[in-house]
């Protein structure tokens, strides 16, 4: 493994204990006859290692405050451009269903508008430096902030198994249910005006390996265990050189820092405009 490039994707910690026992002073009659060159991670005994995610950790957000604006709706004409952590950002708004009423009558005319329409909320979750055992991540990620959580219709966290990019959707829901007043001689425009905001931003998550692994090395002949190497202290297999950091106050554990970005696309508000004219 090039240990340059392991900082920059995905550490397995498989990888590294295999480099580990291969430099392991073994005892030469013994280490002539064992697997060492071919171990399997079926020989490696991981049930008294433990292994925490922390909570994930959102860097300074992109996505702002909906608050003060009706609806969530930029005031007319305007598209704020807002900046969070050096990051720029712009709210879009567009229509999403128009219907028109026409009153050609001498008497002004109340009409009923009914409508729903349907738009996705997207969030793309990938990784840029990661920790895995047997290819496999085990990360649970979050969209950052109540403002998506409770906007962008996210409800559920991401599972990240062997996959170093997922993107999920969650359907969001526009309805309107309301009267549309038309006086004489006027033709009425109704609009249904969503508004769409995106999030940009990086996340982490710590992982925290504790406890010991035990390694069997077998007879390459007939498989059978000849001896046996613990791991007690794995700030020796797990070294900075590949990303890992020992835990204050925890002796021979380690941690790890993984990071990625996210990406989200989610609506905030809607709006019923009113156009009117004479005809």
């Amino acid at each position: 493994m090039n240990k340059k490039d392991a900082l920059r994707s995905s550490v397995d910690i498989c990888d590294l204990i295999l480099n580990y026992v291969k430099d392991f002073p073994i005892p030469k009659e013994v280490k002539s006859r064992c697997n060492v060159d071919n171990l399997k991670s079926t020989d490696m005994d991981f049930s008294r290692l433990q292994i925490i995610n922390k909570e994930t950790t959102h860097l300074p957000s992109t996505a702002g405050s909906a608050a003060g604006l009706a609806n969530g709706l930029p005031e007319s004409g305007h598209s704020p451009s807002r900046s969070f952590g050096g990051m720029k950002q712009k709210m879009n708004s567009h229509v999403l269903f128009s219907s028109v009423f026409t009153n050609r009558t001498s008497e002004t005319q109340t009409n009923h508008l009914r409508t729903e329409r349907r738009t996705s909320a997207t969030c793309r979750i990938s990784m840029q430096k990661s920790v895995c055992k047997e290819g496999s991540l085990t990360l649970q990620i979050g969209p950052p902030g109540p403002v998506i959580q409770a906007n962008g219709g996210f409800r559920r966290e991401v599972q990240m198994s062997r996959e170093h990019e997922k993107v999920f959707e969650e359907e969001l829901v526009w309805s309107v249910d309301t009267e549309v007043i038309v006086p004489p001689g006027s033709r009425t425009t109704a609009e249904l005006v969503i508004t769409e905001d995106e999030y940009d931003g990086k996340f982490r998550v710590e992982t925290i390996f504790s406890g010991s692994i035990t390694v069997r090395l077998r007879d390459k002949r007939d498989g059978s265990e000849i001896y046996v190497i613990r791991l007690n202290d794995l700030t020796r297999v797990f070294t900075a050189e590949y990303g890992f950091q020992p835990v204050t106050g925890q002796p021979g554990s380690v941690c790890f820092i993984n990071e990625g970005q996210c990406h989200c696309h989610f609506g905030i508000g809607q709006q019923v405009m009113l156009h009117q004219e004479k005809i």
